[in-house]
């Protein structure tokens, strides 16, 4: 008796699993059944319009190797994704993608697993007589554009892999611009390895005096190795300073809060009104998540291409120390003559930043943005939990 309702229980447990897989099944095709046509979407950039690297190519040709159907394997590049399915272009052809069965076991030994971010390049399986193919690996990054998301127990979120440049957006016209939120974004650039530019948009919602002033305050703070420009959709005015910013083969990111007028500015860049955008509230003068998805568009001419993702209301910083010495070299370099190891700048004796700083060398508005930063960093470390390691 027992024995029959063991097996009976055996059962019913297969076939709740059985529903639920089935369940998932249906979920995922209505998702894709969701997502817009391929032949909707514009402005896609094409095989030829993105760049590869040689160790890339290389991890391509070892992984060829190791599989049973070689003749089957594309070398492709994540281009969009929209609620998580990617869309990835080949030399052959541009098509939807699933993740393989048991990706997740990929790269086990490494103690990681990458899941396809817009931008990487991957190895995808198209099967004869199919019209989705199947990513089995994520060849490895050149760069990563990453943020921290969640709180002590978080996790790095990619926004946009092998991206060469990083083009830090915000809005003029609403008050004095948010320099906090740019030292963030250069931190997190310098930290991935690819260079910043601030792009200053709505210059027309200001004059000429609270132009300059502004401008006076972003390049004190970013100072003169990261270039500045200053737009204006309106007027058409610094189009072709960003677009020399994102060279042939090249790509680069816009990163930007809602309301900073990114959508508004690709639409400019591109010619053509392609990205939806949003009204501003006036209250707050923030907008809407007018983007969805994470897409990836080439720019018309002999340009590049550029990534937009959804608008970002934070940038926490936690483990970027790497990029916080990289855009404040100069604090990091006299740091090394203070007389205590752990001399926070603030009130040690034999502070050699402050000395600094009183002969002219390190202005300032630098050094407090530095400090504040660099404290947020070490209280985020100290409030993980013990097994995370960044």
């Amino acid at each position: 008796m027992a024995k029959r309702a063991k097996t009976k229980g055996k059962r019913g447990a297969r076939r709740a699993q059985e529903g639920t897989a089935a369940s998932r099944r249906l979920d995922a095709a209505a998702a894709m059944a969701s997502l817009p046509k391929i032949d909707a979407l514009h402005d896609l950039p094409a095989f030829a319009d993105l760049c590869c690297d040689e160790p890339q190519r290389a991890a391509f040709d070892a992984f060829c190797l190791t599989v049973e159907n070689p003749d089957e394997m594309h070398l492709g590049c994540v281009i969009r994704l929209d609620r998580g399915f990617p869309l990835v272009v080949t030399e052959g052809a541009t098509l939807r993608a699933e993740h393989a069965v048991g990706f997740a076991k990929q790269d086990k030994d490494l103690g990681e697993v990458l899941y396809p971010a817009v931008g990487d390049w991957v190895a995808i399986r198209i099967a004869p007589e199919h019209d989705m193919g199947v990513i089995e690996r994520v060849l490895p990054r050149r760069t990563a554009f990453e943020r921290w998301r969640g709180k002590n127990r978080g996790e790095r979120q990619v926004l946009c892999a092998n991206v060469d440049t990083i083009l830090i957006v915000q809005a003029l016209g609403a008050g004095e611009v948010l320099l906090g939120r740019i030292a963030r974004s250069l931190v997190l650039a310098a930290d991935c390895g690819a260079e910043p530019v601030v792009v200053l948009t709505k210059a027309d919602r200001c004059d000429d005096e609270e132009l300059a002033r502004e401008l006076a305050r972003v390049r004190r703070l970013v100072g003169p190795e990261v270039r500045v420009v200053v737009t204006s959709s309106v007027a058409g005015l610094g189009l072709d300073e960003v677009r020399a910013c994102v060279g042939p083969g090249s790509c680069a990111m816009i990163l930007g809060e809602s309301g900073a007028g990114k959508s508004t500015l690709l639409n400019m860049l591109l010619g053509h009104e392609a990205l939806e955008t949003g009204a501003v509230r006036e209250r707050d003068d923030m907008g809407r998540h007018t983007t969805v998805a994470r897409v990836m568009v080439k720019l018309p001419g002999p340009y590049g291409v550029i990534a937009d993702a959804p608008g970002l209301r934070s940038l926490p910083l936690v483990g970027h120390e790497r990029g916080l010495a990289r855009t404040f070299s100069e604090v990091v370099e006299a740091s090394l003559s203070c007389r205590f190891s752990d001399c926070t700048h603030t009130h040690e004796p034999g502070c050699a930043v402050r000395e600094a700083v009183e002969a002219g060398d390190i202005d300032p508005m630098r050094l407090e943005v530095f400090n504040a930063l660099a404290s947020e960093m070490r209280v985020s470390a100290q409030s993980l939990d013990p097994d995370i390691h960044l």
